[in-house]
């Protein structure tokens, strides 16, 4: 593969010829994978108000962003990913489009931290979105199209990995807990994904964050047992409050907090969810075991197991289907099934992942909620696996440039005339601007060939 150039600070890369031509050409493929599903391009700007990308992302979003002022006074922002940017150019629309709609775009991102590429700050996603389409067939259909454009380009096999926000959450609020508990333990999902040793931090950080406080809501129920008592007594006031008033508010506050045992049983829950991965039929069914052990109503999962039903239909090829329960996604507006497509040797390298994002719309300004989802490949990461699979398209340009040379200056128009008609025969062609020709300086310069034309058009062709 040819150098790249890096940016000392920043971390982010320059491309030579020779690799952008490769990158361009599977970029090119990805894109012509996708229209034959029906996805139609769209394009975006580059820059973005800031609140596009924030309504709905999460905070993590929010501190990888390179944002700032623009000289006009808005809080503008380098976009970090297509999704919300497509959902702000679909509402832009007034709902003159039919439904659904399926778009696809290309184009840079910028974090401030390593894309899922791992490619450094700017790296490139090829995506598709499908807007206005519910249910396990579009789920499908997306899944579906992610590994297909892959595999059409020789990366097989391939490993799909499925999950579902919306299942996990429709269990964990069956705890009765307050949302802000519920999202955080959805949140810390993935943490817990990765072994039970994670427990103990997540405890600690509900502990931080004031959700698990033990002994707080016993101490304020015999607080309000004690100002019962002084009540019926007659006793006046406490200060400027009286002892109903205090009773009143600490009766709020009960009420707002969450009970730390019911906290810590979802919390039990949901470290044993987050383990429960591998063939997916099976994978349900042991998710659905779970919850009955926990007197859990196991019908939110249903949805996860029509998604895998309507994704078999495919009958998809050199693609392994897994369910993951412990799989979150690095944004906080999916709703539904999410997934992952996983390639390289032993399918440990991540190509590209996305979701059902149904709130978005109506999060970005819209009247209603849309059913939407969508998925993101990191194009870096799929060209590294290509080298690796030896799959790289050959873009070398050798043999396909000339450079013109004039025997002597009265030859200069000769050989302008020369080089124009080799591009009209497709190749490139420059013509030298001094005099003598080295040789060894133009094979270093990428020319196949010299081509030394005399003023009256005669030349001789020099293979190098």
């Amino acid at each position: 593969m040819a150098a790249q150039g890096k940016h000392p600070l920043l971390g982010m890369r320059d491309l030579f010829e020779e690799e952008n031509r490769r990158k361009l050409r599977v970029q090119n493929e990805l894109q012509a994978a996708l229209a034959l599903c029906g996805y139609r391009t769209v394009d975006t700007p580059v820059l973005e108000p800031t609140d596009i990308f924030l309504r709905k992302s999460g905070g993590e979003l929010a501190s990888q962003m390179y944002s700032f002022v623009e000289p006009g006074g808005h809080q503008v922002s380098l976009r970090p990913e297509f999704t919300s940017q497509v959902i702000r150019l679909f509402l832009q629309q007034n709902g003159s489009l039919p439904l659904p709609v399926r778009w696809q775009y290309a184009g840079p991102v910028f974090r401030y931290t390593a894309g899922e590429s791992g490619h450094g700050r700017q790296y490139t996603q090829v995506g598709a979105e499908l807007i206005g389409a519910g249910g396990p067939a579009a789920e499908a259909e997306v899944m579906a199209t992610a590994c297909g454009a892959l595999t059409s380009l020789g990366l097989r096999p391939l490993r799909l990995v499925v999950g579902d926000v919306g299942a996990v959450l429709g269990l964990l609020r069956q705890f009765a807990l307050s949302e802000r508990a519920t999202h955080y333990l959805l949140n810390v999902i993935g943490h817990l994904r990765d072994g039970e040793e994670h427990l103990d931090a997540v405890r600690a950080r509900a502990e931080e964050l004031g959700l698990l406080v033990q002994g707080e809501r016993q101490g304020m129920a015999a607080l309000g047992q004690h100002l019962a008592a002084v009540d019926a007594s007659g006793a006046s006031t406490f200060g400027a409050r009286s002892a109903t008033e205090i009773l009143e508010r600490l009766a709020r506050k009960l009420q707002a907090s969450d009970d730390p045992g019911q906290l810590e049983r979802a919390m039990q829950f949901t470290g044993a969810l987050a383990q429960l991965n591998g063939a997916a039929r099976d994978t349900v069914e042991r998710a659905r075991s779970l919850a009955s052990s926990y007197d859990l109503d196991p019908s939110p999962l249903d949805s996860l197991d029509a998604c895998v039903a309507a994704l078999a239909l495919h009958d998809a090829n050199d693609v392994e289907v897994s369910v993951d329960l412990g799989l979150a996604g690095g944004l906080a507006y999916y709703t539904g099934p999410l997934f992952e497509v996983w390639g390289g040797r032993g399918g440990a390298v991540r190509l590209g992942s996305g979701g059902r994002y149904d709130g978005l719309i109506k999060a970005l300004g819209g009247s209603d909620d849309v059913p939407a989802l969508g998925f993101a490949y990191s194009l870096e990461s799929v060209l590294d696996e290509l080298a690796e699979a030896g799959a790289l398209p050959d873009e070398s340009s050798d043999g396909k440039r000339a450079l013109v040379a004039p025997r002597t200056p009265d030859a200069v128009a000769a050989a302008l005339r020369t080089a124009a008609s080799l591009r009209l025969g497709g190749e490139a062609a420059a013509v030298a601007l001094n005099g003598e020709v080295d040789e060894d300086s133009a094979r270093r310069q990428g020319f196949a060939a010299i081509v030394t034309v005399d003023e009256d058009g005669a030349s001789e062709r020099t293979w190098l």
